[in-house]
């Protein structure tokens, strides 16, 4: 495969992780439901959310935010809508909503789960019959509700809005990413070499995250919390400033 044709495939590959699992998320969403946490608290179970929460925690130890990038169903959706959206998302004071609403969440766990006596059961089919999501009406309003959260505020926000603002996953993995870093463990991210950018601009106009890329990558490396691991802007880097490598 020629040097040109690698980077367009890599996002062909991409769009494609993104977009099955926008269309299996009428099945797994509620593997990822913050309600059903809730609820499985106030019974003592651990639930299917709390198990997924604690692999996104994991894996970002190293891969840091590629599952928001790569395998995100609501960021697929995000992405399938970004041509209709257009403009870019302002995330310097969207990214605090999402941290507004993440630690009163927690919160709520806690004490549902202290009135419980704690978690005494793991049970990841727990509030999921047949262990899919959409098998009742219930199921068929959450889904139009989750959807509907993550693609309309972003017609007027920009594109991938809902990603920085009401996202309940992303703080595990920023947090996986920031202990990572802390224990110099070899993680995934875009490197840079300043010298040879040109200032052209087409990385940042590719990064579905809106993030202000030429600024970030005279560091050496695209650090921010907020990247996703996506490749976009090294893949349409005419010069080759970027790349995604994983190193300390």
């Amino acid at each position: 495969m020629s040097a040109r044709r690698a980077p367009a495939m890599r996002q062909r590959v991409r769009r494609l992780a993104l977009l099955t699992t926008f269309l299996l998320f009428p099945i797994i969403i509620f593997y990822f439901s913050p309600v059903l946490i809730i609820e499985g608290a106030l019974a003592g179970v651990v639930t299917a959310s709390v198990l997924v929460f604690a692999i996104q925690f994991v894996l970002a130890l190293v891969l840091r935010r590629a599952w928001c990038g790569w395998l995100c169903a609501a960021g697929g959706l995000q992405e399938l809508a970004a041509d209709a959206v257009g403009k870019p998302s302002r995330p310097a004071w969207l990214k605090r909503v999402k941290y507004v609403i993440w630690v009163p969440w927690l919160i709520s766990i806690a004490v549902c789960a202290w009135f419980a006596g704690g978690f005494t059961v793991v049970d990841p089919l727990y509030g999921i019959p047949g262990g899919v999501s959409m098998n009742s009406p219930v199921g068929l309003m959450v889904y139009v509700i989750v959807v509907a959260a993550f693609f309309v505020p972003n017609l007027f926000l920009g594109r991938r809005a809902m990603c920085h603002c009401i996202c309940w996953m992303a703080p595990f993995m920023v947090l996986g990413e920031k202990l990572g870093r802390a224990l110099r463990l070899p993680q995934l991210r875009v490197e840079a070499e300043p010298e040879l950018c040109v200032s052209c601009g087409k990385c940042e106009r590719a990064c579905p995250m809106s993030l202000p890329v030429e600024r970030l990558l005279r560091d050496g490396a695209i650090l921010d919390a907020e990247c996703i691991q996506c490749a976009a802007c090294a893949d349409t880097c005419p010069k080759d400033v970027l790349k995604l490598r994983v190193g300390r």
